[in-house]
């Protein structure tokens, strides 16, 4: 409990320094079901103690791993409990990777993030946040990098950027126009 209490005054800081969550804020809050969007779930809720926002849960099994299936249950069940809005996807991802030549990480991602602007503008949101660990931001560097970008792709991963803003517990957040 000491470790998430810390990791909770971490994010809470970081969350009113950059004004992340803002009074009256909607968010479409990405949960895989994994331990880092599934505390940022319950820090959510916690945060909402404290300031007046309204956020609902995407959820996207990407058709890959035998554990998906399971991982939508529980999402799926942990916003019933909670009184959270659920909005959960299937996609083929390894399909619609092969179909634009393109790899799996990569579609996974545009589909992801398709998904979020989607129900985004369903909901009226006016920002999408998601969970990131170092290795998903490096990878992300790297895959800028690759694509001949350079390292300005990079700086909107920084807190003061005004399209995504991540904050020091690598939580990912877009605002929207």
């Amino acid at each position: 409990m000491k470790v998430y209490n810390m990791l909770k005054e971490k994010v809470l800081h970081t969350i009113k320094k950059y004004h992340l969550v803002e009074k009256n804020d909607h968010i479409v809050l990405g949960v895989s079901g994994g331990p880092d969007s599934t505390c940022l779930f319950h820090l959510f809720l916690e945060l909402q103690q404290e300031i007046e926002f309204t956020f609902v849960v995407c959820h996207i099994n990407h058709g890959i791993r035998e554990e998906a299936k399971e991982e939508e249950e529980y999402v799926k069940d942990l916003c019933k409990k909670e009184g959270i809005s659920y909005y959960g996807k299937k996609e083929n991802v390894l399909q619609k990777a092969k179909q634009e030549k393109i790899g799996i990480e990569e579609m996974g991602r545009k589909v992801r993030y398709a998904f979020f602007e989607e129900i985004a503008k369903k909901e009226q949101a006016n920002k999408i946040a998601t969970a990131h660990t170092k290795s998903d931001l490096v990878e992300t560097t790297m895959m800028n990098l690759l694509r001949g970008s350079g390292l300005s792709r990079t700086k909107r991963n920084r807190p003061h950027s005004r399209k995504k803003i991540h904050s020091s517990t690598h939580c990912m957040y877009k605002r929207r126009n």
